[in-house]
């Protein structure tokens, strides 16, 4: 009788399990068809949007026709239901125009509006922190080239000066050891 029990409470186990394994499959692809429903959505809300913004014959909306348009309630409402908070109209123009051409078309407006609504992950924020490593690695690096090259100027500044005037840039009377090798050339 105990191994019956046994066995009839594995089997409902497995049914159980198999049901919740198929929900879940179910679900992924239900979240995949309406994030792809979503995106069509959108896309033609945003060609409406970009019809009340007038776009240019380039098919995209300049930073002064963003700025123009960006107070109206049917651009805040469209922004409130993608969960973006648009208080710096500039910054947000630059994020959306990717290409940096002056002006978002509506496939790069769209594109930019999806990744930048809801919370920052931390994938976002991990991106965020390893750009800024880069460019202060850069910056340090350029800076140091940069101070290399203002001490040669400066040294062949003082040699032309040297030159031209026939004294000692040091201010001694005559050329140093290393002044006359620099000047030969």
């Amino acid at each position: 009788f105990f191994f019956t029990y046994f066995a009839v409470l594995n089997v409902v186990t497995a049914v159980f399990c198999q049901s919740a394994i198929d929900s879940a499959q179910s679900d992924h692809t239900m979240m995949v068809q309406s994030i792809l429903d979503d995106k069509e959505a959108h896309l033609e809300k945003i060609k409406a949007l970009f019809s009340q913004m007038a776009y240019n014959e380039e098919g995209g909306i300049t930073f002064a026709m963003f700025e123009e348009k960006i107070n109206s309630a049917a651009v805040k409402e469209y922004f409130a239901t993608l969960g973006l908070d648009v208080w710096d109209a500039w910054s947000f123009f630059k994020l959306l125009d990717a290409d940096a051409g002056g002006s978002v078309e509506i496939e790069e407006f769209l594109m930019g509006c999806l990744r930048l609504r809801g919370q920052a992950t931390a994938i976002d924020v991990g991106k965020i922190l390893q750009d800024q490593e880069f460019l202060i690695k850069n910056q340090d690096r350029f800076f140091g080239v940069l101070d290399a090259e203002l001490r040669d100027l400066k040294m062949e500044l003082a040699t032309l000066r040297y030159a031209a005037s026939g004294s000692d840039p040091s201010g001694s009377s005559g050329p140093g050891p290393g002044m006359a090798r620099t000047l030969d050339l």
